[in-house]
């Protein structure tokens, strides 16, 4: 399979709603805000960060069950490594999804690459939504990181720009949708539209999953 795939309407009208039926029944708080992001690296905004609610799938009732049904059908049996519902405030620059050496070596013994998913379920009116994704250095030809700082999100220090070449930009267009992309790879989210970031309400909603391919030699 690709590294990046995008597929419209992945989940249906119907299922879509009884999805986010299902968390206006449960009725989650969120956890997690926006933080003060500091370094080279950090946004220019000085703020980054998500709020999530865990996905439930041990509730018998849950139609997510359903999504990660299909998703294993379509490519294969997986790990959920991390997971939830999230709803971003302040978008982050270029990152990949690695929380630490160690977890990396400690993974690396269990399981094989496998995909990070993102669903849409909403996004407020004035924000045009999308993923970003790079290659770091930057390949042959490619456009860079600093010539798209209209739709991307900018760093405290621009010299950091230089690093990244632009993969990919997709821009979501409808809930239902399926971003996927594989273990590490670098990306972010994109500027569009002309929603104002604040730290009184997100921006866009989305199932977001981690996950790994099992190693066929670990029983």
């Amino acid at each position: 399979m690709k590294d990046i795939a995008y597929k419209e309407k992945y989940i249906d009208d119907e299922l879509l709603k009884r999805i986010k039926d299902f968390l206006k029944e449960t009725n989650d708080t969120l956890h997690g805000k926006p933080y003060e992001a500091t370094g080279d690296g950090a946004s220019h905004l000085k703020k980054e960060g998500c709020a999530d609610i865990p996905l439930r799938l041990d509730y018998p009732n849950n139609p997510i069950n359903e999504v990660i049904e299909k998703l294993k059908k379509d490519t294969g049996d997986f790990f959920i490594h991390e997971s939830s519902i999230r709803y971003l405030y302040y978008p982050y620059t270029a990152h990949s999804d690695v929380r630490s050496s160690e977890v990396m070596i400690e993974n690396k013994k269990k399981y094989r690459h496998g995909y990070t998913f993102l669903i849409p379920l909403s996004w407020k009116s004035g924000y045009v939504p999308g993923t970003a994704f790079f290659d770091s250095p930057p390949k042959e030809g490619q456009d860079l990181y600093i010539e798209h700082q209209a739709m991307l999100p900018k760093f405290q220090n621009e010299r950091m720009a230089r690093n990244f070449g632009i993969e990919q930009l997709i821009t979501w267009k409808n809930p239902g949708d399926l971003i996927m992309w594989m273990n590490y790879k670098w990306h972010c989210t994109m500027n569009g539209g002309s929603w104002v970031y604040n730290e009184e309400e997100w921006c866009k909603e989305f199932i977001s999953l981690e996950t790994y391919k099992f190693k066929d030699d670990i029983k």
